[in-house]
């Protein structure tokens, strides 16, 4: 079977782009391979996304937050999909992505800049990953 690259862009890297990048590569692994970047990365994962993704027994420890710069490079895989995961992302000027990929764009609220307290917060995050996933499954998976 032929494994599609997707690379999910979102502006810091820091949440919704790398829990998509997590929810690809361990779920939809015989189909798909995820990576993700951001445009300004943060360079540190959002540490609810991390509790996120250890509650739901993702494995964690090859994610970071990196800039999109690194998947321009000429030794970069060359992508099948581009997905932006934020409305930021989809407005600014993306590089030329070698290979003329699909794109795509997942209009997805930030969890991060929900002003909840921390039980919300929580579900907030669950919902969004649950949300990712139906989009992955409905736009990517076909």
């Amino acid at each position: 079977m032929n494994i599609k690259n997707v690379l999910y862009l979102c502006t810091q890297n820091s949440a919704r782009s790398i829990i998509a990048e997590a929810i690809t590569n361990y779920k939809y692994s015989e189909s798909l391979k995820g990576f993700s970047a951001g445009s300004t990365p943060s360079g540190i994962i959002n540490s609810k996304t991390l509790d996120l993704l250890d509650e739901m027994k993702i494995p964690t420890e090859k994610l970071y937050s990196k800039s999109w710069d690194v998947f321009g490079e000429s030794n970069s895989p060359s992508m099948d999909y581009v997905v932006t995961v934020c409305g930021n992302a989809a407005k600014e000027t993306c590089p030329i992505w070698p290979g003329a990929p699909k794109t795509f764009h997942f209009n997805i609220e930030d969890p991060v800049k929900q002003n909840l307290n921390e039980e919300e917060h929580k579900k907030f995050f669950r919902s969004t990953f649950d949300y990712i996933d139906q989009l992955i499954k409905e736009n990517l998976l076909k």
